[in-house]
């Protein structure tokens, strides 16, 4: 199977726990005799956070490898640039990653949150907790784009107002967070939703701290800021803002507990752990389960099965939606700790069924699954 996250770039800090949770799940496998008597065999490549390369290498792994499954991307640009070349050879992408929702592949397994998964979810809390001021900053590309949209028509339709709309390059300088941190100051938000993502990341919350605001009144909430991330900043910058997700590493569950314990075992005890590194783990175990059903590894054969299996993973147990082909998931809302964790500050205990077009969703809370399933 082919394993396609960047070990260097502007995401490398947040893929390489994806690479790190996928090599995890693989070694689980194969340790406890593989699929049928046969091991997993990853072949890792390192797209250096590039649309392009993503492009390039998904080739390399379905044409000269002959690879039938990527797991990897990142960005919506990388998973864009990925999903015709896979789509083309009737192989399949699992896709680890939270993202703006809006889209269907069959050739695609989308294992991280969409957007009634999580925007509703913070919504609800920011504004029953901090007030219906906004305002957004995002990187410059899709993915924040378009998950800015959904949270200020949320935010609209909550009776909020957004103040102000701005984006940010990937490769982020001091004059952009200077710009940033200005408008911030003139318009006395509420809330500032980010999504803002890679390098940057560190860099926005390290300017908010240099500006002198406080959390406690007008927190930066957002999706794409992990602990990954956070590992990046200085201790205590992070202190007081909030993300949503369907998994923190600080969650108490024995799941939970068994996953961190196994992958600081394998990859040290300073590993850091976020959701991305847990989709990405779970959805191998998801693949391993239904290629055991299918005993082929070919897309019309393995899909049917996929339906069918579910998995405990850290977050509670998992599935995959017939309908459009994502994930049953778990979201919370968490605030940083001076340690960097995420302590849960909304935490329904709810398994939500993915509705990636935001078809069907109550703005006041999440639409449970319906199915019988195990609590957190």
């Amino acid at each position: 199977m082919g394993v396609l996250f960047s070990d260097t770039g502007v995401t490398a800090a947040v893929e390489r726990t994806q690479r790190h949770g996928t090599l995890l799940a693989i070694e689980e496998i194969n340790a406890a005799g593989g699929i049928a008597g046969r091991q997993i065999e990853p072949v890792v490549l390192d797209p250096a956070s590039t649309p392009r390369l993503y492009r390039d290498q998904a080739e390399h792994l379905l044409d000269v490898e002959r690879v039938p499954v990527i797991f990897g991307c990142y960005m919506s640009s990388t998973r864009k640039a990925v999903l015709p070349v896979v789509e083309a050879r009737k192989a399949l992408l699992f896709y680890p990653t939270l993202y703006e929702g809006f889209e269907y592949s069959r050739s695609c397994i989308y294992t991280g949150a969409c957007p009634n998964q999580n925007s509703v979810q913070l919504v609800n809390y920011l504004t029953a907790h901090y007030g219906k001021r906004l305002f957004i900053v995002g990187s410059n590309y899709v993915y924040p784009y378009e998950s800015n949209r959904i949270i200020a028509d949320l935010y609209l339709q909550s009776g909020g107002t957004v103040l102000h709309e701005m984006y940010v390059p990937l490769a982020v300088d001091e004059i952009d967070m200077d710009e940033v941190i200005a408008q911030i100051r003139r318009t006395r938000p509420d809330v500032i939703y980010s999504t803002v993502v890679g390098d940057g990341i560190a860099r926005f919350y390290e300017a908010y701290r240099a500006a002198g605001f406080d959390p406690a009144t007008m927190p930066i909430a957002s999706q794409s800021t992990s602990e990954a991330e956070i590992a990046q900043m200085s201790p205590g910058i992070a202190e007081g803002h909030i993300g949503v997700s369907p998994y923190f590493a600080a969650i108490d569950t024995p799941a939970n507990h068994r996953f961190v314990a196994a992958f600081r075992r394998r990859f040290g005890p300073d590993a850091v752990i976020a959701a991305a590194a847990e989709a990405a783990y779970f959805q191998v175990h998801l693949y391993a389960a239904a290629l055991a059903r299918a005993e082929s590894d070919r897309a019309q054969d393995l899909l049917p099965q996929l339906y069918e299996v579910e998995v405990d993973a850290p977050q509670g147990r998992i599935r995959i939606e017939r309908d459009n082909n994502h994930t049953h998931l778990w979201p919370k809302v968490g605030r940083v700790t001076a340690a960097g964790q995420f302590d849960l500050v909304y935490d329904p205990k709810t398994r939500v069924r993915p509705d990636p077009y935001m078809l069907e969703y109550r703005l006041d809370a999440p639409a449970a699954d319906g199915l019988p399933v195990a609590g957190l």
